[in-house]
């Protein structure tokens, strides 16, 4: 990455500021990304609070912790690369830049954090019967803490190692961590391993559940064809003697028979669905990041911007797809939500009494 020095060859964080038309839209469109992000990951964090049935100890854990970076990196990264991007330089100071370069080990908890939650469905639907015993909370918070060291160690390193500095690199309007001198392939080499690799083996657990629902789904239907069209009976005595024939279930029942959704084939689709999202999420980012350390020409700008707002929204699809995808979520959203609903209007009746 190129990044900009002083007349005494020392990185500097601080340029004029440059404000247009385009950095204001660009900005107002971040804004939007932050303000969702908050809204929907506090909300998250409460409604995960309160819900009970439908989801497993073990995978609210995930969810927690998947949520709580979610939010984190709204408040810690999003929120101020707002202000940077309106003003097209970095108006916050050193130390802070070193923060939100240090904030990317929370891309890499959420990455980690989806791949222990899709691990952890693969085991319950392959494995159900063992599935207690595989999968306790113990292990889970062992996970979790496991995961929580491997990224702190990383960072560290990553900020402590010799030749290393922050700056603020105005193509993405935020701050990093690169060499002073040559190509970074630590930053790459993290990319790969928290994200590329995670993502990789999600979609392959997504394909394999989705293929074995498939099949599980046509032996249901088999099944059930045969359930219907047997009776105990020779077919062709039956149809020599049409008084004997009962009579036919209804159409309807049966088209609801053939096609009844399995839970494997559920569970499939919503593992679907979160690889579709995390793949349209992460790509983009971690190319155009790829292109940056390997590549001495930098990005286009326009694509770096549409690379980190995706990257910015996946920490709002995550909070869609739980309440789209999960009954008991939305019903103890929809709770709550009613629950506010009521006491604003009754705040509002008294006020109209008094």
């Amino acid at each position: 990455m190129d990044f900009q020095t002083s007349t005494d060859g020392e990185m500097t964080s601080q340029s004029p500021y440059d404000v247009s038309v385009v950095s204001v839209i660009k900005a107002c469109l971040l804004g939007v990304t932050a303000a969702s992000i908050l809204l929907g990951n506090t909300t998250c964090l409460i409604v995960l609070r309160y819900t009970h049935d439908g989801v497993s100890p073990v995978t609210k854990l995930f969810l927690i912790s998947l949520t709580t970076s979610d939010l984190l990196v709204g408040v810690l990264v999003c929120i101020p690369i707002v202000g940077s991007t309106a003003l097209q330089s970095w108006p916050y100071g050193d130390t802070y830049c070193t923060v939100v370069a240090m904030c990317h080990a929370l891309y890499f908890n959420a990455g980690l954090s989806v791949l222990a939650i899709n691990i952890e469905r693969y085991i319950a639907v392959i494995w159900p019967l063992r599935y207690p015993f595989i999968v306790t909370m113990a292990r889970a918070a062992i996970v979790e803490i496991f995961i929580v060291a491997i990224l702190l160690l990383w960072t560290l390193l990553y900020v402590l190692l010799p030749g290393r500095k922050s700056f603020y690199y105005s193509n993405f309007n935020q701050c990093f961590i690169d060499f002073v001198v040559g190509t970074d392939f630590l930053g790459h080499l993290g990319m790969t391993v928290f994200i590329a690799v995670p993502l990789l083996v999600t979609v392959i657990l997504h394909a394999r559940l989705f293929l074995l629902a498939n099949r599980h789904a046509s032996r249901v239907g088999n099944i059930t064809l045969g359930v219907i069209n047997s009776d105990g009976r020779d077919t062709e005595n039956v149809a020599s003697k049409p008084e004997q024939v009962e009579p036919p279930l209804d159409t309807q029942h049966k088209e609801r028979l053939r096609t009844r959704k399995s839970p494997d084939a559920k569970a499939a689709r919503t593992f679907l669905i979160m690889a579709v999202v995390l793949t349209v999420s992460w790509t983009p980012y971690y190319t155009t990041i790829a292109w940056e350390n390997l590549r001495t020409d930098p990005v286009p700008e326009a694509l770096a911007f549409v690379s980190q707002i995706l990257l910015f929204l996946n920490s709002v699809w995550n909070v869609i797809i739980y309440y789209t995808r999960n009954r008991s979520f939305r019903k103890t959203a929809n709770r709550l939500l009613g629950c506010c609903c009521r006491i604003r209007s009754r705040r509002r009746d008294q006020d109209t009494i008094t």
